[in-house]
């Protein structure tokens, strides 16, 4: 694992994975809003929706991290983040100005995230 790596391109890694899991860990307190959430968007069984969604975000996440897979760890992980973007960091929508700005800097951040993951896809 790593053995072909840069110190670099294992310190990308680890970044990478690190913030997937951080995030995934400090959202799992916040089950029950996610919930209500997938139910007032109509999603089908919000519960499983919301399961399935930590599932690809902690098994990518350790894919990465421990480069078993990686690519595909990445792929899963650029999954999670465009449906994070399309259901939760939907700024144009917020009427608030404070939520709205919160939102657009969580969207675009998510964007430079997703660019380190299309070059761990790149390899």
């Amino acid at each position: 694992m790593h053995a072909d790596h840069t110190v670099l391109q294992i310190l990308a890694h680890v970044m990478i994975a690190s913030f997937f899991l951080y995030i995934g860990i400090a959202n799992l307190s916040r089950t029950e809003q996610h919930v209500e959430l997938f139910t007032e968007l109509g999603i089908p069984f919000p519960k499983l929706f919301l399961c399935c969604a930590f599932g690809t975000q902690f098994s990518g996440s350790l894919l990465v991290l421990f480069d078993y897979h990686a690519r595909m760890g990445a792929v899963l992980l650029l999954l999670f983040t465009v449906l994070a973007e399309i259901l939760y960091h939907r700024y144009w929508r917020i009427e608030d100005p404070v939520l709205r700005v919160t939102h657009r800097n969580y969207f675009w951040n998510n964007m430079a995230g997703m660019g380190g993951l299309l070059l761990v896809i790149n390899g």
